[in-house]
């Protein structure tokens, strides 16, 4: 809950960061801030986090996430939904084909312009030791190109080797206004060319890594990504990480040796691993980052570094209140919190969280420079309107302090930056005297009052916007 309450500040050292008495301090300050109002969240809460009740939701519009692989054919398809009237949940409880293939784990990892990092986190997989003892017969990588123009298709093209083809079975009518986030659409053809679907789509497998699968989507953001690589991905286990992290060789053997110790603890499938994720700076050698106070997380879910049973992910996809192609909420089509919002409905369903310290993942993002500040600004101003969209869905406090949706942390913002005043412009010159002499990280962390400021801002103005438009209606909890 604390990283939540003081984002920026949090999030900020990950540019670059050692682990100097001012960030030790500064991260128990945020952190003790945060411990407390999380405990006064808890006890102004309504109900408890297992009382919320579900929304109504049709099953038969959420597409069931599993591929099954005829061998025969040579072809893979899109497992058809349960039909009408069928007890939707349980469908899914008790379908082997919608569970996945057991013993068969599924790394989803969804890429937009990382290729320098990339080729690292891909080699990193492929080098993964010792999985056997721990109940993973084999995995698979099923890396989903957003439509990238750094070269990635171009670096991916020449270590192609099979080709898998997708062919859709006849499916549902999807609901009007909700095309956009179809990515095997109803104008899929049976027999479509070899390697590729009618709307752009191909899903290829590579020699060089040969654990990878490869899946080329039009750039549509990293939910549509996800949601595309669960529905492509055949094992019974679901991991995400991103694009830009570098796993440790026993990455894979130390999530499931503690998934398969939650499975005899409590004999189901509800819990999900929440491995450790380092943030560096280090391009060269990304593993010799340490551990630092500030890459604690107290998020409950992420998509950096977790594994879940396909069974379980399906089961919180059934709670979305609208047609979508996933388990994550299409809904999010900016950046930031759909992970966070799966991450609710996951309590819903009974989910737990078993942290797993030794499944480490560098998180690797460049040293802070000047040239990254448009991008920032974008990126909490649409993190403030995803905020918004997020308290709608769920109308509790503790999302509310998540997103930033409170006048204290409007107050706080607006006297860091002297009432708005300390602008990215205005700040320009010393962020550039900071980079210059080495200090990137101090530059990031003297930038990170003003995100914050553009973060509430742009909340004000999308909540005034759906306001004015009569659809600011919060959902009942």
């Amino acid at each position: 809950m604390a990283s939540h309450i003081f984002p920026r500040f949090v999030q900020l050292p990950s540019f670059s960061m050692s682990c100097k008495p001012s960030s030790i301090t500064s991260g128990i300050l945020v952190r003790a801030s945060g411990a407390v109002v999380s405990v006064l969240s808890r006890a102004l809460s309504s109900k408890p986090e297992g009382a919320r009740r579900s929304h109504a939701f049709n099953f038969e519009e959420l597409i069931c996430s599993a591929v099954l692989n005829d061998k025969n054919a040579g072809e893979s398809f899109l497992f058809q939904s349960p039909r009408s009237g069928e007890n939707v949940l349980e469908s899914v409880a008790t379908s082997s084909t919608c569970n996945g293939e057991k013993g068969l784990w599924s790394v989803i990892i969804p890429t937009y312009n990382r290729l320098p990092i990339l080729r690292k986190c891909l080699q990193a997989l492929e080098e993964q030791e010792g999985y056997e003892h721990s109940g993973i017969e084999d995995y698979e990588v099923v890396v989903v190109d957003d439509g990238s123009t750094d070269g990635t298709l171009e670096f991916l093209q020449p270590i192609l080797n099979s080709v898998e083809v997708f062919r859709e079975k006849p499916m549902m009518k999807r609901s009007q206004g909700n095309e956009a986030n179809n990515v095997l659409n109803e104008n899929l053809s049976s027999s479509p060319i070899p390697g590729h679907t009618c709307d752009g789509t191909s899903v290829q497998s590579s020699r060089v890594f040969p654990h990878v699968k490869i899946i080329r989507q039009h750039h549509g953001g990293a939910t549509r990504a996800r949601n595309l690589g669960v529905r492509t991905a055949r094992g019974a286990i679901i991991v995400f990480i991103d694009s830009d992290l570098v796993v440790t060789k026993d990455f894979l053997r130390e999530h499931g040796a503690a998934l398969a110790e939650a499975q005899a603890e409590h004999g189901d499938d509800n819990t999900f691993t929440y491995g450790r994720v380092v943030n560096t700076a280090n391009f060269e050698n990304p593993k010799s980052e340490k551990f630092k106070l500030t890459d604690n997380s107290a998020a409950f879910f992420a998509t950096g570094n977790v594994a879940l049973s396909r069974k379980l992910l399906l089961k919180a996809g059934n709670l979305l209140a609208s047609a979508h192609d996933g388990p994550f909420d299409a809904d999010f089509s900016e950046y930031g919190w759909e992970d966070l919002e799966l991450g609710v409905r996951l309590k819903q369903v009974g989910a737990r969280i078993k942290h797993v310290p030794l499944a480490v993942g560098y998180h690797w993002h460049p040293a802070f420079s000047m040239d990254q500040i448009p991008k920032l600004v974008d990126q909490e101003r649409q993190r403030g309107r995803n905020g918004v969209r997020f308290f709608l869905k769920h109308p509790s406090l503790d999302v509310r302090l998540m997103t930033q949706l409170t006048l204290f942390h409007e107050g706080i913002w607006f006297l860091l930056t002297l009432g708005g005043l300390l602008t990215e412009k205005n700040l320009r010159p010393i962020l550039g005297m900071l980079v210059a002499v080495g200090r990137p990280g101090l530059a990031a962390g003297l930038l990170s009052p003003t995100l914050n400021w553009h973060t509430v801002q742009a909340s004000k103005e999308e909540m005034k916007r759906l306001k004015q438009q009569g659809k600011f209606v919060k959902r009942k909890p």
